[in-house]
């Protein structure tokens, strides 16, 4: 058994999307500059991508063009959502020099594909689906996303159950530590997110418990929010009673 992890670090910021991505504002110039000026050690670059992605190899060769002087250690990574149940994720077949995947939950993974989270929720209202239903087909999905690629880290953990109409507190206990087995057994990090503010202290606890390496990102979109916490700050405090850097 793996001892208990610790806070994640402040001075690293393990999410970070630029112009790479189309609804990022920064380039990956722009925000190595700023965590460096941020005093910042870690910086993993980590743009969205699918299955047609063609610019994966130019993205990566980007980042380690602008490793030599940075100052910092440079990740590449890239950010892919969870198709449906059985964990396949929207990634293209090869990933030349990239470092992290980071597994998204931007939709929910159904039997058959991506489903909108409004038409979960209406399903939920309906009866057509149950809460307990959803958030084991989550689970299910996300575990084994978890030991399709190598390097995992899940991004935003649970983001998507507010937009289901659910909460963390509707997940089960046996669930969380049986996900943070899945985390240990793939090698995988999970985020303090700070865009979303997630997961819980109680998810949290749950990893930290099983020895998952937490680490702190901002999901950011602007340079100008590289490696700032406010919310992580809150989430790390009322998980770890003070043991915050």
């Amino acid at each position: 058994m793996r001892p208990a992890a610790g806070p994640p670090a402040l001075d690293e910021d393990h999410h970070v999307h630029s112009t790479f991505s189309d609804d990022a504002v920064a380039t990956l110039a722009d925000n190595v500059r700023a965590a460096r000026q941020r005093g910042l050690r870690v910086l993993c670059l980590a743009d969205h991508v699918r299955a047609s992605t063609p610019w994966v190899a130019e993205f990566a060769a980007t980042v380690a063009a602008l490793r030599p002087g940075s100052g910092l250690v440079l990740l590449a990574g890239v950010e892919a959502k969870i198709l449906d149940v059985t964990g396949r994720l929207d990634l293209p077949g090869e990933l030349p020099g990239v470092d992290r995947v980071l597994i998204a939950d931007h939709q929910f993974p159904g039997e058959h594909g991506p489903v909108s989270p409004g038409q979960v929720r209406a399903e939920l209202a309906s009866g057509q689906r149950s809460a307990a239903e959803v958030i084991d087909c989550l689970l299910t999905a996300t575990t084994a996303a978890l030991s399709l690629v190598a390097m995992p880290q899940l991004a935003h953990l649970f983001s998507l159950l507010p937009k289901l109409g659910l909460d963390e507190a509707d997940v089960p206990d046996p669930a969380l530590r049986c996900l943070a087995a899945a985390c240990c057994r793939a090698g995988a990090r999970v985020e303090v997110n700070e865009k979303w503010a997630c997961p819980s202290p109680r998810t949290l606890r749950a990893c930290a418990a099983a020895g998952v390496p937490l680490v702190a990102s901002t999901d950011s979109h602007d340079c100008a929010t590289v490696g700032a916490y406010p919310r992580v700050r809150g989430l790390l405090g009322r998980t770890f009673a003070g043991a915050v850097p």
